[in-house]
């Protein structure tokens, strides 16, 4: 009972902000986790195209998202909690109101033309209305629970994820199961209970902030957010566009197969978020006070830590596609490493564009966004028609080392700019961390057979790991130190 008091006690002395971020990693773990667990389950009740349904549904529904939103949940939102903080109410009501008049106009322009939208996205009208109904209320979720992060409210939000990822995936088994359309019954059950959630704090979002609609705080927020779009959109195409253009230019059922492998390597984002949440006040304090030799040698530090999970969870992809799907699925293991790398490589250059924000120099990201977009739309279309849908995975992890050096070159342009100071971190070093991680990846990939190298190469690295543990630890402790950190530059 002793080690349990003084557990508690040090939960307890743990200041709030800091125990409400512990809180919501361990949300974003938890449902990331659920919908890990059912994937197996899923994927042995469906088929291959109406699993493909379920993950064409997803990616599209993200791009309506961003049409219908203006990704006012974003930056925006938080600035604008700093900018009105005596008046977030109407605030947060205003934004509502917003992306429903936004969504309302989009669901009309659909009306006129569904038949032509509907040949474009493959999904019958009925999914296409149920979209629409998860749009016009879904961002009151968004809205709630960015605000409650904001002001460090935490219960409540874990309350509501955990209930909305239980709700889902029981409700979407159940769904599955009494359904011959199983790939549709999945998606309702989805939009069945973010409906419900939904709706709910839109009626709480609207009474609390006693009215509809300020003019100026809409403005605002327009103004602010329609220059980012290009690169909302852009992070997007990097992110999920690949599985639609996967169903386009071959079936529903390869846009399932590979959605489950793609699935699979994201599981990585968790460690990365996890981490650039952990490192940003770290980073900025280290950028305020001008210890760049402190930033240039702990970032690389965390990269390599960052390329050691990501190359030993490539290397565990066939016992993983195992666990997740059966035999059917089986051939998209070859998906997994290059997700796995990309996220290295994204989190990367979140890294070094934290560097341009917290000098203001955004003037470019979009432009680098739009490029790598484009470029991976190119390389796509290319790799599917050439070496068939596997190559996509390949393709975006080319484009997220391309954005990397791209942000990294823009990142020391910026500095130079803000400070005359030449650069923050040294190149040669990071270069060849970046061609030693893609080589080992490939190196991983070819040894997929031979499971006594491959479980060797794992043990040398989980050796390491494990030798240097402390270092690790300290390494960790180091960029978890709060700071509070500008409203303006963490935008």
């Amino acid at each position: 009972m002793s080690i349990v008091k003084k557990l508690l006690k040090k939960y307890n002395n743990i200041p709030l902000p800091a125990k409400a971020a512990l809180w919501f990693v361990f949300c974003s773990i938890v449902q990331k986790s659920i919908s890990l667990l059912t994937t197996p389950i899923f994927t042995r009740l469906m088929t291959t195209e109406q699993y493909g349904q379920f993950n064409v549904y997803n990616s599209w529904l993200q791009i309506f998202t961003i049409i219908t939103t203006l990704r006012l949940n974003y930056a925006v939102f938080n600035k604008g909690m700093s900018k009105y903080k005596d008046d977030r109410d109407a605030y947060t009501s205003t934004m509502q109101s917003l992306t429903f008049i936004i969504t309302g106009i989009v669901f009309v322009i659909y009306l006129i033309f569904r038949e032509q939208v509907n040949a474009i996205v493959e999904l019958p009208t009925f999914i296409m209305i149920a979209i629409f109904l998860e749009l016009f209320v879904t961002p009151a979720i968004d809205f709630w629970t960015i605000r409650k992060r904001y002001e460090y409210i935490y219960r409540p939000v874990v309350v509501r994820t955990l209930i909305m990822a239980f709700l889902n995936a029981g409700l979407g088994v159940a769904a599955v199961l009494i359904s011959d359309e199983k790939g549709y019954a999945r998606i309702i059950s989805c939009v069945l209970v973010n409906l419900i959630f939904g709706v709910a704090l839109f009626t709480y979002n609207l009474r609390k902030g006693k009215t509809l609609f300020v003019w100026k705080y809409a403005k605002f927020a327009v103004l602010f957010n329609i220059p980012l779009l290009l690169h909302y959109i852009s992070q997007y195409i990097l992110d999920q566009f690949d599985r639609i253009m996967v169903q386009k230019m071959v079936s529903f059922a390869a846009a399932g197969i590979y959605g489950v492998a793609y699935n699979a390597g994201m599981i990585m984002k968790i460690v990365t978020q996890s981490l650039n949440n952990a490192l940003v006040p770290w980073q900025y304090d280290k950028l305020e006070k001008k210890k760049f030799k402190d930033l240039d040698d702990t970032t690389f530090l965390i990269f390599i830590l960052v390329a050691g999970i990501a190359l030993v969870f490539s290397a565990f992809a066939p016992e993983l596609m195992i666990l997740l799907a059966d035999e059917k699925y089986h051939e998209a293991v070859y998906v997994i490493p290059p997700v796995a790398l990309g996220m290295f490589f994204s989190y990367v250059y979140v890294t070094f564009a934290n560097v341009e924000f917290f000098y203001n120099q955004t003037k470019f990201t979009m432009f680098i966004s739009m490029g790598g977009a484009l470029l991976n739309v190119g390389l796509n279309y290319i790799g599917i028609m050439t070496f068939g849908y596997i190559a996509a995975a390949y393709t975006t992890l080319f484009c997220y080392v391309v954005f990397a050096i791209s942000h990294y070159f823009y990142m020391s342009y910026s500095v130079k700019k803000a400070l005359g100071v030449t650069k923050i971190f040294r190149t040669t070093r990071m270069m060849i961390l970046f061609a030693v991680v893609l080589a080992a990846g490939l190196v991983v990939i070819a040894v997929y057979d031979l499971i006594i190298v491959r479980y060797s190469i794992m043990a040398v690295i989980l050796i390491v790991a494990l030798i240097k543990r402390k270092e690790i630890i300290a390494l960790l402790k180091s960029v978890r130190k709060p700071k509070k950190v500008d409203a303006k530059a963490e935008t």
